[in-house]
């Protein structure tokens, strides 16, 4: 019977020794501090960001010029000035506009009378039917050359063709200029302080996704050739997850296959998490 009793003892205390080892095989899951995120069903806008260089709109926009060769007299405006249409901008000296618009008058009056004469003297018999038509020719050549001058004698003043502000001056006092040197640029009503010419950088939206799932740019690891997240759990543990990725933006991800709305990501710190590891949420200091 002692002996028994001992060997059911040393069964017991075997069994109790095997029981221990067990438990002290199971292990607990890695704790690593990371951040988290929900992620977010909202519209998300694909952009792309471009360079370019600012240019007016068709209409909106005018540079002039001399009518023709001649000198800058005055200067009414500067760039940066805003100015009303028919606002003066540069004036140029008159005489040699008046000169020839003079010229152009007294020459349209000599073709007048030629022409008529011409039709005068072709009815008579005296003249061929060529010369009246060569007449006729002169006069509408004539004509051409007088509003030509006139509307160059109206231009002696350079005035703004529509209402904005002033871009580009380049004409001189006392300069000497003619039709092919642009003198004043300017655009209509700037809806901000932009120039002509200077290079700027934007964002373009090409589509809107109105229901896209979310997450922040840091929850993205990379796997392979793709981009894993890793997606907690209830009880705080991570599991790695592939993803197909959308669009992106500076601060979102949209996801378009392998996780849900609602469902919890970790974003800072995901680079050192592994699968299974127990996410523990970095200390909120005050």
């Amino acid at each position: 019977m002692r002996r028994l009793a001992l060997c059911g003892a040393l069964l017991a205390a075997l069994g109790a020794g095997c029981g221990h080892g067990s438990a002290g095989d199971q292990q607990t899951p890695a704790e690593v501090t990371a951040g988290t995120a929900v992620a977010v069903e909202q519209p998300f806008a694909q952009a792309v960001n471009a360079i370019g260089t600012v240019n007016p709109r068709p209409g909106r926009f005018a540079e002039l010029s001399a009518p023709g060769p001649t000198r800058v007299a005055r200067i009414f405006v500067a760039p940066g000035q805003r100015v009303a249409e028919g606002d003066s901008l540069v004036g140029f000296e008159r005489a040699p506009f008046d000169a020839s618009a003079r010229s152009a008058a007294a020459a349209l009056v000599s073709a007048e009378r030629a022409y008529s004469r011409a039709v005068r003297l072709v009815q008579a018999g005296i003249l061929a039917q060529k010369d009246s038509e060569q007449a006729a020719a002169e006069l509408a050549q004539a004509q051409a050359a007088a509003i030509t001058a006139r509307r160059a004698q109206e231009l002696a003043t350079l005035r703004a063709p529509l209402a904005g502000v002033v871009t580009r001056m380049t004409a001189v006092l006392g300069a000497a200029v003619d039709q092919s040197q642009a003198l004043v640029a300017r655009v209509v009503r700037p809806a901000r302080p932009l120039r002509i010419g200077e290079s700027v950088s934007g964002r373009i939206v090409t589509l809107v996704h109105p229901r896209a799932v979310t997450v922040p740019v840091a929850a993205l690891v990379p796997a392979g050739d793709g981009f894993q997240l890793f997606v907690v759990d209830s009880a705080g543990v991570a599991h790695a997850r592939p993803v197909t990725v959308g669009g992106r933006s500076e601060a979102l991800a949209e996801i378009l296959i392998g996780l849900k709305a609602g469902e919890t990501v970790v974003t800072t710190g995901a680079y050192g998490v592994e699968d299974g590891a127990k996410i523990v949420r970095p200390a909120v200091t005050r």
